[in-house]
């Protein structure tokens, strides 16, 4: 039988391959199952949405180009639009790490079959968090890339070396960062799990002896980039058929409702956000949880009301969705969040390397 995390599993033979002796040569990555891989059929989390795909999207044929294997595509959200993936006629996956629990969202069928070791990596996308909370929620790593736009490309994995490996980049030469770290929520203030916020600080008096790491608070706009980001997240779901869908057709509703001067306010605040947090906070990166507490049960929030379910959504994780307002990487080494104001993707990682043995 196939993994339940995989909504589709090519017949033998029919996997994408790329040439033998790549760097990932030998390595079978599974494509989140709302990005096109050609011959196979995407389904957006929901079958009554499935066609077949055409063509690959750019940055799987990377993949592939480089060596890896693409036999099949994970359960993800409809349209990943929460932070869970529960809807009838899709199967209901649990976390490997907390049983009985959600696995996290969007990108929940990725996160599984690396947190039970079905695979060494697998592809996901993140608008809000759609890798990092999923990983935190299966405790594995999960790294978002920068981009131009909100959603992004990035991987589950279970150690950060093995992102070197499928990211391709190389360990950059350490330097002396300027690491804050933030323990209160962003987007929101919920009451922090006590052992949450006790991995953070611990991670950061480690950190302390090879940089300079300072305590920081939410920023006074915070509050006003929320706002922006809900704005940029419900626009993009103007004209989708919600189908049977509340959630969706409740976000639908509220893009219908924005006015012209919300989005253009929404894309001025994104690129001044940079220039905002480098007043404000004057660090590198940022350490935080990535969660704050443990996953809720399943079914806890698809019995929510729509609006209220996206709050708590945003309580849950308070601090991912701000790195996809600034488009920088950012990486969830499980329940710990490392977020890149200055950094390029490879510092980043280096970053995390040292707190991954650090954590040891």
């Amino acid at each position: 039988m196939p993994h339940p995390a995989f909504s589709f599993v090519a017949p033998p033979g029919a996997a994408l391959t790329g040439p033998p002796g790549g760097r990932l040569s030998g390595w079978s990555i599974p494509v989140k199952d709302g990005t096109d891989v050609a011959g196979m059929p995407i389904t957006h989390g929901n079958p009554a949405r499935a066609y077949i795909a055409r063509e690959t999207d750019p940055f799987v044929q990377m993949l592939i180009d480089a060596g890896a294997r693409v036999h099949a595509k994970t359960l993800t959200s409809e349209l990943g639009a929460t932070c869970y993936a529960e809807r009838p006629g899709v199967a209901v996956l649990e976390s490997p790490a907390f049983p009985g629990r959600t696995p996290g969202g969007s990108s929940a069928g990725a996160a599984v079959v690396v947190g039970d070791a079905t695979v060494r990596a697998a592809h996901g996308t993140d608008a809000g968090g759609s890798i990092r909370v999923p990983a935190a929620a299966c405790e594995v790593v999960g790294l978002k890339l920068a981009s131009r736009e909100l959603s992004t490309h990035g991987f589950f994995t279970r150690n950060v070396a093995d992102l070197f490996t499928v990211t391709g980049w190389a360990p950059p030469a350490r330097r002396r960062l300027r690491i804050g770290v933030l323990t209160r929520g962003v987007f929101a203030d919920p009451e922090v799990a006590e052992g949450r916020g006790a991995d953070v600080e611990k991670l950061a008096a480690a950190l302390g002896r090879a940089h300079d790491v300072v305590e920081i608070s939410p920023y006074v706009e915070s509050r006003e980039t929320y706002a922006h980001f809900s704005t940029t997240i419900t626009r993009s779901f103007k004209d989708v058929d919600p189908l049977d869908s509340a959630y969706i057709a409740w976000l639908k509703d509220q893009a219908h409702r924005l006015r012209p001067e919300q989005i253009s306010a929404a894309k001025a605040h994104a690129r001044e956000l940079p220039a905002l947090l480098a007043a404000q906070w004057g660090v590198d990166a940022v350490l935080s949880p990535t969660i704050a507490f443990d996953p809720p049960p399943l079914g806890y929030f698809p019995a929510l009301h729509p609006a209220e379910s996206f709050h708590a959504q945003t309580e849950w994780s308070p601090w991912c969705s701000v790195f996809n307002m600034l488009r920088t990487p950012a990486v969830a080494l499980a329940g710990v969040h490392l977020g890149s104001l200055k950094l390029s993707g490879p510092e980043l990682l280096g970053l995390a390397a040292q707190a991954e043995r650090l954590d040891a």
